[in-house]
């Protein structure tokens, strides 16, 4: 009896990293917001040697409606962040007739990891951003 793959339908990521370059807001003719950032993403490892290595990869991440407008408000090239969202792969042909591809991290949240110090701040007014859905309650009491 051949059995049945109920594979699940998961497209998820999260990277951080630091900003290339600062960000560059436009508009659709519709009138959205969006925006397309790049992220580098820097990873270290021992090779057989045991000397370090390092790579960085590049991440191009596009940014829509409300997560492009406050990345344009918060965001600079060197801004250390964390980005949650889906992987997608988009194929298109240019003016020369050539096919072309890009593989991209459509963002879902975006956070700023620094933000300016001032010690007359109170904790009600941190620096935050809202992700498109509905905030999830933490609880304070998890031990670890």
């Amino acid at each position: 009896m051949a059995k049945k793959l109920n594979l699940p339908r998961i497209n998820q990521v999260t990277i951080s990293g630091r900003l290339t370059r600062d960000v560059d807001l436009r508009y659709t003719p519709s009138g959205t917001a969006t925006t397309n950032i790049t992220v580098a993403n820097d990873r270290s490892w021992r090779d057989s040697d045991g000397n370090w290595q390092n790579a960085t990869n590049f991440l191009r991440v596009v940014l829509w409606t409300k997560t492009a407008e406050w990345a344009a408000e918060n965001l600079k090239k060197g801004s250390p962040v964390i980005v949650q969202g889906r992987i997608q792969t988009r194929s298109w042909q240019n003016q020369d007739g050539d096919n072309r591809s890009i593989t991209e991290i459509v963002a879902s949240r975006i956070q700023a990891l620094e933000r300016d110090y001032d010690p007359n701040q109170t904790p009600n007014n941190k620096q935050k951003f809202e992700e498109n859905e509905e905030e999830e309650n933490i609880d304070d009491d998890i031990p670890f």
